[in-house]
């Protein structure tokens, strides 16, 4: 698994948002969209998943050995490892950042 870098971030908010929230409560926001990004991504892929009855791995393979290609299921593949990606990728942003709140 790939080590985490920290860098500080300096923000402007407001004097009356700085008195009333805290660094935080800022990260458990980032968290929270991380998270929903990340679920919303995941729930993509299950619907792939539940279409065509196997993970995208196996769907693939499938289309790969098929004697006919079908272009529909071709253009579903593209869309599902586009969710694939984007679910992992804002896994690891999630994950990153809960190390944020330690």
């Amino acid at each position: 698994m790939q080590k985490t870098t920290f860098k500080e971030v300096k923000l402007k908010l407001p004097s009356d948002m700085v008195e009333t929230i805290s660094s935080k409560e800022i990260v458990a926001l980032l968290l929270d969209k991380a998270l929903s990004k990340a679920e919303y991504y995941q729930s993509k892929c299950k619907e792939f998943e539940d279409k065509y009855n196997m993970d995208l791995a196996s769907f693939k393979k499938q289309g790969e050995e098929a004697e006919l290609e079908v272009f529909t299921e071709w253009d579903d593949i593209v869309v599902w490892e586009g969710y694939e990606l984007a679910y992992k990728e804002w896994k690891r942003k999630y994950e990153g950042l809960k190390g944020c709140m330690e």
